[in-house]
């Protein structure tokens, strides 16, 4: 468009000053005519009708550089809106990012604490069960010792002479108390390791 627009112009140049030179009376290019002599009217119509088409592509070329020129303005506005749209996009994209992964992490922080909720509870039906087998085991021995005693060792124990059998029996009635105690399931047992495996573990963690 420029090679061009450089063309027209050296051509429209060259168009005045032939038209300057017919007007003075001496075409360009050629011999000083003889005084007097006016030039071809052929040649000088030739010349204005190219001087006139000259201009008009000047013109047309001039517009031509203006429209590309809007054009070009319009499109960097058309991409700094585009540019300006997807930044907020994107801001909002982030936003919403952060707020799930936030959600992510409260939620894992719920999973965990649910998990270890779980395992105490597991730890404590496993200790019920054991102790309740204790239990069992105590009841039987009991039973066992009930059935095993005869009415003579009743009612010997029952004697005022009979301090030593009173003793045993006691002793015997004792020792399944403290068994029966020991069997006792304590849920405070169960999350009684936890605080201590803690402390164990900021202990073991550098300095």
């Amino acid at each position: 468009m420029r090679a061009q627009l450089r063309t027209t112009t050296t051509q429209l140049q060259q168009a005045q000053n032939e038209l300057a030179a017919l007007k003075a009376g001496q075409p360009a290019g050629k011999a000083p005519a003889a005084p007097g002599a006016p030039p071809p009217a052929s040649e000088l119509e030739t010349l204005k009708k190219e001087l006139a088409a000259s201009q008009a592509q000047l013109a047309s070329e001039r517009h031509a550089r203006g429209q590309a020129s809007a054009g070009n303005a319009q499109l960097r506005d058309q991409a700094q809106a585009a540019s300006e749209k997807a930044g907020a996009q994107i801001a909002q994209f982030r936003g919403a990012y952060d707020e799930l992964l936030k959600m992510a992490r409260a939620s894992e922080a719920e999973r965990q604490r649910l998990a270890g909720e779980a395992a105490l509870q597991r730890t404590a039906l496993t200790q019920c069960e054991a102790k309740n087998t204790q239990l069992y085991a105590v009841g039987q021995e009991v039973l066992r010792a009930y059935e095993t005693m005869d009415v003579g060792s009743v009612l010997a124990s029952r004697q005022p002479f009979a301090a030593q059998s009173r003793v045993k029996y006691e002793q015997i009635a004792q020792q399944y108390g403290d068994k029966l105690y020991e069997s006792r399931f304590d849920v405070r047992a169960v999350s009684a390791p936890a605080p201590a495996a803690a402390a164990s573990a900021t202990e073991g963690k550098p300095q």
